[in-house]
């Protein structure tokens, strides 16, 4: 498994590149370490630019570069005895993390994401937000607390492919560890123009349908040795019911959601669910993209 984990050097840097390491020393693979560097700013003289400016300026960046590469092979070096290549580039981290994935094409991303305020929450914008968006590999954000891949794993489903496919790729890479999944449906509902009567015979038969196939799917990951529980629950968007289970319970870690994979020329927001959990859980999130088109 290649992981790419992008790094800004900052506190949520070492659990996330832990992270990435449980996740290859289980699975097998290579940790990619890659930063940034901003690139050094220039403010021209009156009388125009100056050759010695620019000169200064390559000088700046490639010292820059310089001590960002010794920190990473540092951080290398702990990832031992993983395999692990750094690189580090000069440029905007959100466009460049992008290009580095699509060069490396990565199994995973494993990115950290800073705790934010209430104004920050609303905004969009954030490196982390950005390659969220728009990266076509599955993502693990960092955010929140280290996992510990110890505890629940909430997995979010709505009977989908796509939530499909997020339940598969969570079992491939969680099933190794002693976890216990939560498969969490949030049942919305039904807006159908019926009769009272003829609604509630259509609403209760829509339901019993959707349970008997959530046992299906509990009876499919109980097969792959994994610990497992259903939960449904009413609500009005399946983000507030997603949201609402991870306050109630402490004992979950991560959250698993699923959401379109977009190819270079469709990438655009997440979908509404997505976008909204995200923002609002204080929690690991691992967000499934159905694949590079």
């Amino acid at each position: 498994m290649k992981v790419l984990v992008p790094v800004d050097l900052s506190e949520i840097t070492n659990a996330a590149v832990r992270t990435a390491k449980r996740i290859c020393e289980t699975h097998g693979g290579e940790v990619i370490l890659f930063h940034a560097v901003s690139p050094a700013v220039y403010i021209p003289h009156p009388e125009g630019a100056d050759v010695l400016d620019v000169r200064v300026l390559q000088e700046i960046e490639e010292g820059k570069k310089g001590d960002a590469l010794r920190r990473l092979e540092d951080l290398g070096e702990l990832l031992s005895p993983v395999s692990s290549k750094v690189v580090v580039e000069v440029g905007d981290p959100r466009d460049l993390i992008l290009e580095v994935e699509e060069r490396e094409r990565p199994d995973l991303i494993v990115i950290g994401s800073h705790r934010k305020g209430l104004v920050e929450r609303i905004l969009i914008g954030s490196t982390t937000e950005k390659v969220v968006k728009h990266s076509s590999s599955p993502v693990i954000v960092i955010k929140g607390f280290e996992l510990t891949f110890s505890k629940r794993v909430l997995v979010a489903y709505d009977f989908s492919q796509t939530a499909e496919k997020a339940l598969d790729f969570a079992l491939k890479l969680l099933k190794p560890f002693s976890l216990t999944f939560e498969v969490l449906h949030v049942e919305e509902p039904i807006n159908i123009p019926l009769t009272k009567k003829l609604g509630r015979a259509v609403d209760e038969r829509y339901k019993e349908e959707k349970r008997r196939y959530l046992e299906e799917v509990k009876r499919r990951i109980e097969k792959e040795g994994v610990r497992v529980e259903i939960k449904v629950k009413e609500g009005k968007k399946p983000a507030e019911g997603i949201v609402k289970r991870v306050e109630e319970d402490g004992d979950l870690e991560m959250v698993v959601m699923g959401n379109v994979g977009l190819s270079e020329r469709r990438r655009t927001l997440l979908g509404e669910t997505s976008r909204e959990v995200f923002r609002r859980v204080d929690l690991p999130i691992l967000i499934y993209k159905e694949g590079r088109s």
